[in-house]
């Protein structure tokens, strides 16, 4: 187990956590830059707007996370990490029906609105157990249930239907960000200045250039 990252004071403002709060930000530009190239092609479909505001989402949240969940955290009630969590959620969601929509030419109406109806129960259900408790693990338990199962199954059996290269760059990011979750769980560092959860935010950059390419090639139908 690695020492606590040290604290830095910058213009009289001390700064916890320097680094995570580095590298949050730096994944919330990266997603912010994806968000703005989507939203400049011409709106093709529901799945786009899906994939664009799952970037936008996510850019909020890295950057509340970071600002919020690590910077200031010592200035701030221990709430307001909630911003960053529950915005978070929100973007797995949105990445979550992004696929379950597309997939939908393919499947049963039926099938297609129960896993769009279960999209949203599944949220509500972890929102409400995040708020009440206050505790991260139903964050991480609702993405890795997202991104595992939901995104993966979808992505999965779009990747059967097409052979993609949309659905097999989404595939890969969803392994780089296992990887980066399994440094964050078991809490893998290198150094104190580049821990664990450092190591995580490097993966889910990748991850989320991964994210990008493959959402734009589906828009694009490539």
């Amino acid at each position: 187990m690695l020492e606590p990252q040290p604290s830095i004071e910058l213009f009289g403002l001390v700064l916890y956590e320097p680094v995570n709060t580095l590298t949050d930000i730096c994944v919330a530009v990266i997603c912010l830059v994806a968000y703005l190239k989507l939203n400049a092609l011409p709106q093709r479909s529901q799945v786009q707007g899906l994939f664009k505001y799952y970037f936008l989402s996510m850019s909020m949240a890295t950057f509340l996370g970071g600002v919020l969940g690590h910077a200031l955290i010592h200035y701030m009630p221990f709430f307001m990490k909630l911003p960053g969590w529950i915005t978070s959620m929100l973007s797995v969601a949105l990445l979550e029906r992004a696929m379950i929509q597309y997939s939908r030419q393919w499947i049963d109406p039926k099938i297609g609105a129960f896993f769009s109806k279960l999209n949203i129960i599944e949220l509500l259900i972890f929102l409400i157990l995040v708020l009440v408790t206050l505790n991260f693990q139903f964050v991480l338990i609702h993405a890795g249930y997202g991104i595992a199962i939901v995104v993966t199954g979808f992505t999965g059996f779009v990747y059967l239907k097409e052979k993609n290269s949309g659905s097999k760059k989404i595939l890969y990011a969803v392994l780089v960000s296992t990887i980066g979750a399994f440094f964050f769980v078991f809490k893998i560092g290198l150094h104190k200045w580049f821990n664990h959860i450092d190591i995580s935010h490097v993966f889910m950059m990748i991850a989320s250039v991964l994210y990008y390419k493959g959402a734009r090639n589906l828009i694009e139908g490539k």
